[in-house]
């Protein structure tokens, strides 16, 4: 009994912990001073990523 009851304790903390990072994440998110543009576009300050001029393998 006591086994079944820490595993259902263990997993009601998992969801909690999820439950609060994701609360936290759409509070922070509510809060910021965001445009639309910047909602809907990735920002355009330079590439995402940069491919070595040495690769040839593209």
């Amino acid at each position: 009994m006591r086994e079944t009851l820490s595993r259902h304790l263990d997993l009601v903390v998992v969801i909690w912990v999820l439950a609060l990072a994701v609360g936290w994440s759409l509070v922070s998110l509510s809060r910021a001073q965001l445009t639309a543009d910047q909602w809907s576009a990735a920002p355009q300050n330079g590439p995402a990523w940069v491919i070595p001029s040495g690769d040839l393998a593209q």
